[in-house]
């Protein structure tokens, strides 16, 4: 019995040690993974004006696969892509709805492209009063990586055979929300001082990216 004790706890002892060592190993896997995660993200390319759009398709907030119809000779297509959690694209929420019914009313289709999930898309799209019909959630990888959705949000003007016209990237401020909308011929709200100070210093996340795209999520 003596000697089955000492055995016992060197036994306890190596099996604590052990467990550290997975941890430890564990924890490292996972510094790693986040690492090269944002390191791909700061690589992935932003969408640009004269990009040539492919066939682009994704899934409605019912489950079905749906494909975007690109548009035609004098026609255009506002596509606003976005993801629920960004900072960011929570930033730009009432300047995207002012923007989208004032162009829906031009005859401007806008369609709303999330980047996440289709149960996180729809609860954030009914709480923000977003149509749940203009919106895709969680693209096929095809669509993703056309429209630059690793980084979000942007803010993007298609027109005929699907050429990308004008994208407006990021956060905005109050200069680049009437910048976007002097592009459509419409005029912004003037900005009362507290609106002012809060687009002279925005805050969101990601890098910079223009003087008119402050902030964005990635």
């Amino acid at each position: 019995m003596e000697g089955t004790q000492p055995k016992s706890r060197l036994n306890k002892v190596m099996e604590i040690f052990l467990w550290a060592i997975a941890l430890a190993v564990l924890a490292e896997n996972v510094f790693l993974f986040l690492q090269n995660r944002r390191l791909n993200e700061a690589l992935a390319p932003q969408i640009a004006a004269g990009t040539q759009l492919q066939m682009l398709a994704g899934l409605a907030l019912d489950g079905r696969p749906q494909q975007v119809t690109l548009p035609e000779s004098g026609s255009n297509l506002l596509i606003i892509t976005f993801s629920p959690g960004c900072p960011a694209c929570q930033a730009n929420q009432d300047g995207w709805k002012k923007l989208a019914n004032t162009l829906e009313l031009k005859g401007v289709r806008v369609l709303w492209v999330s980047r996440d999930p289709i149960e996180i898309t729809r609860d954030y799209c009914s709480k923000h009063g977003i149509p749940l019909s203009d919106v895709l959630a969680d693209p096929p990888y095809r669509t993703f990586a056309q429209l630059g959705l690793v980084r979000v949000p942007n803010t993007v003007l298609v027109g005929a055979e699907g050429r990308v016209e004008k994208v407006w990237a990021g956060r905005l401020d109050h200069a680049g929300w009437n910048t976007m909308f002097a592009y459509f011929g419409e005029r912004q709200e003037t900005a009362s001082p507290l609106q002012s100070q809060v687009g002279a210093n925005p805050t969101g996340c990601g890098p910079e990216l223009s003087q008119t795209s402050v902030k964005s999520c990635k």
